[in-house]
């Protein structure tokens, strides 16, 4: 059950020294448990914050990569992921903080469920609330009712499997999902070899999901486990800017349509448009304009 955890660092120091540090604390417990090989892998994506001396002096046990250049989450754990040689990979974000049993308990299931290929892990806020961070694959008609927020709707939930669920009970027993947030991202290394990685056309946003419909097409199984925890600093990696993550999830959509249904494209942006203005309308009387001026800004995006 040999495994290599693989993370980017992106001017985030602080964040990712405690990553690194709650890391080795799980990486201890699950080599006492399965007396397995656990590798760690950090690829600095050009930080000017002084992470780089930071992980060579606190974390000297970490194999450190440093790219002269930000390359983007997906093009950085592509690089990353060529150079591993165990049967197992995580992909870990720097703002995610494993508690002790997390490495542990995700290669024990690995073990029990010989049908999962791919598990994503229970997300939590630092306040212990649960972060939803699975969901179905999107397709023309459930991205329609996402972006009209339809699909917030339990009798519309229920009858279109959401591109984004926000039922709890989706999120309260393991079960194979369509895709996995890629904040913790746990696959066999022949999921890697059989479909490449991700799309590197896709900076940030949507590469996951992109991501797990290949993995999808390949017959692999995606799985959901909330037994696995963790803790996520919900936008830390990008500095807390919840609008430009959104900007970007708009444009990975337009990918992800264009590439998989790019004959549904036209009469979906029509919706997509639809949604922006409906939500530019309501947030401006709510007298959140900020929020407002992210949809307004999405317009240009699609």
């Amino acid at each position: 059950m040999d495994i290599s955890i693989i993370i980017l660092s992106y001017n985030t120091q602080e964040i990712t020294d405690k990553c690194l540090r709650r890391l080795q604390l799980s990486r201890v417990n699950c080599q006492k448990k399965l007396k397995n090989k656990i590798e760690v892998i950090v690829l600095d994506n050009a930080s000017s914050d002084g992470s780089v001396e930071m992980i060579k002096k606190n974390h000297p046990w970490v194999k450190l990569i440093v790219s002269k250049e930000n390359t983007g989450f997906s093009k950085g754990n592509n690089i990353a992921m060529k150079k591993v040689k165990n049967p197992f990979i995580l992909l870990l974000n720097s703002d995610v903080y494993l508690e002790e049993e997390s490495l542990y308990k995700t290669l024990a299931y690995f073990r029990v469920n010989l049908n999962c290929d791919l598990l994503g892990a229970r997300l939590n806020f630092v306040s212990g609330k649960l972060q939803p961070s699975s969901g179905n694959l999107p397709n023309p008609v459930n991205i329609v009712f996402w972006i009209l927020g339809l699909s917030l709707l339990p009798i519309i939930g229920s009858i279109i499997p959401p591109f984004h669920p926000k039922n709890k009970g989706f999120f309260s027993k393991a079960h194979q999902v369509g895709w996995v947030m890629g904040a913790f991202f746990a696959f066999k290394q022949e999921v890697f070899e059989k479909t490449h990685g991700f799309d590197e056309n896709l900076f940030m946003h949507m590469e996951e999901i992109e991501w797990c419909k290949r993995i999808s097409d390949y017959g692999f199984k995606i799985w959901y486990v909330p037994q696995v925890e963790v803790v996520h600093l919900h936008g830390a990696s990008t500095n807390f800017d919840l609008g430009k993550s959104f900007l970007n999830e708009l444009k990975g959509v337009k990918y992800y349509l264009q590439k998989y249904y790019r004959n549904f494209y036209l009469p979906v942006k029509l919706f997509l448009i639809l949604g922006l203005v409906l939500r530019i309308i309501a947030f401006s009387l709510l007298g959140k304009t900020k929020r407002a001026r992210v949809y307004v800004d999405g317009l240009t995006v699609i």
